[in-house]
């Protein structure tokens, strides 16, 4: 931290020198490590890091912008000649001003000593018996295909000549294993991943076990004929398709005729029963920030409730361009990067009806599972989507038997106003969008056999 600071302290007092009227600092480090075994052996050790920084500067009245991966001031005069070059290239309408601050910035608790701590040894220790546990719990396990486990740790630190002075570390782990099981010549797989702060949260048992006994509901899957049905898309397929559509909130993709959710503030794009909330502030959780990638304060917002659409997310240029606040979403993939817009926890409010009840009450349908081909089967500017995906028929409420080889198909915007009800859990560990089970009315199927 001292030394990226005294780097900052020199980078702005020559800045100054150079004609810069305003300047800003956005630096950036993650530190990796991730182990992966097979058979009882490490086949992959990872430790990796990366780290750089970007100014932007107002020279001439006009920003420039740069970047580099070494700090140190031999990089200074590359930065600032970089800068004030760039800043002759940029049309009026690409201008991007820094952001003076705001008077109060939330704490958010992302950082966890105790996993700071964790040794090499206690990650591959961790991992060997996930695998062990794996390949023992049941004699139709054929395979561990994959057991991994790694951690990651960033920081990130925002500065500028109008006062502001921000930094944000955080770290967490993640463990994820396939188990492939074999019955009557037919074998399948499936996967159980687990993320968090709390390394000795992690159960090996409870994470084999998920991804076996997910494997053995599968064996004897059927085709079923194509057709018009009900579905539950699991909570993990409601979260991916979220994901895929996350952008139609995007007020950049919003201004340049990218979403179809242009002019719909204060409509109702959903049915009654859905909120959508993207909250900033929840500790421990991979979203979370106290402040977004151009120093803005985030916040807990709504986006949708009850239905009714009530904010599209914004940095401050396109709450500029719209006449509104910054929700705090501004956001750049990497110090290399531009600014752009994106979400920090996106989620589908659950309710309190468990998804047995879902099941029970839908009484004929299907439960959707592993949904593939999302980057090819999706249009995010539409919102049509088309997936191959596999699950189980449920015929009086009660499981029949597995289904694979179905294709789903639909719109976005027609499936957020046929879902008939929602469950009551929602997994913001595993990633920064999620969504509870949906159970979804009349949805076109078809079989791939």
């Amino acid at each position: 931290m001292n030394s990226i600071k005294t780097f900052k302290d020199n980078l702005f007092k020559s800045a100054n020198e150079k004609g810069f009227t305003d300047w800003e600092i956005f630096y950036q480090s993650a530190d990796s490590f991730g182990i992966r075994v097979l058979k009882g052996e490490v086949v992959e050790y990872k430790n990796a890091g990366n780290s750089g920084a970007a100014f932007r500067g107002t020279i001439d009245n006009k920003i420039g912008c740069s970047y580099s991966d070494k700090i140190n001031d031999d990089a200074i005069p590359f930065l600032l000649d970089n800068a004030a070059v760039n800043a002759q290239l940029i049309e009026n309408d690409d201008m991007e001003e820094l952001y003076t601050g705001d008077k109060e910035y939330a704490e958010v608790s992302l950082f966890s000593s105790e996993l700071d701590m964790i040794t090499a040894d206690e990650l591959i220790n961790k991992a060997l018996e996930i695998e062990r546990i794996a390949a023992g719990i049941d004699p139709r396990v054929i395979s561990v295909d994959a057991c991994s486990i790694n951690t990651l740790k960033s920081f990130k630190y925002i500065a500028n000549s109008y006062g502001l002075d921000l930094f944000q570390k955080a770290n967490y782990a993640n463990a994820y294993v396939i188990a492939r099981v074999a019955q009557n010549g037919k074998t399948t797989a499936d996967s159980a991943i687990w993320f968090g702060n709390n390394f000795y949260e992690l159960n090996p048992e409870i994470l084999a076990k998920n991804a076996v006994q997910g494997a053995l509901s599968f064996i004897g899957a059927k085709s079923i004929p194509s057709g018009v049905y009900d579905i539950i898309l699991d909570e993990r397929e409601a979260s991916i398709l979220l994901a895929a559509f996350k952008d139609m909130f995007n007020a950049n993709r919003v201004y340049k005729g990218f979403s179809l959710l242009n002019g719909k503030i204060g409509q109702s794009i959903a049915n009654h029963n859905i909120t959508i909330k993207d909250d900033a502030l929840i500790p421990f959780r991979r979203g979370s920030r106290a402040f977004d990638d151009e120093g803005a304060a985030t916040r807990n917002k709504t986006i949708v409730k009850n239905g009714i659409l009530k904010t599209f997310l914004h940095n401050s240029k396109t709450a500029g361009i719209f006449g509104v606040n910054s929700t705090g979403n501004g956001h750049k993939s990497s110090y290399k990067s531009s600014l752009d817009i994106a979400p920090t926890n996106l989620y589908i409010v659950p309710s309190d009806t468990a998804k047995d009840e879902l099941v029970m009450e839908m009484k004929n349908g299907l439960i959707i599972k592993d949904l593939e081909g999302i980057n090819s089967g999706t249009n995010p500017v539409s919102g049509d989507f088309s997936l191959m995906c596999r699950g189980y028929l449920v015929e009086n409420g009660v499981i029949v038997h597995p289904v694979e080889h179905i294709t789903i198909s639909s719109n976005f915007f027609t499936l957020l106003k046929k879902i008939k009800k929602i469950g009551n859990y929602i997994d913001l560990s595993i990633s920064n969008i999620a969504s509870p089970s949906l159970w979804i009315k009349e949805i076109s199927v078809s079989s791939g056999t």
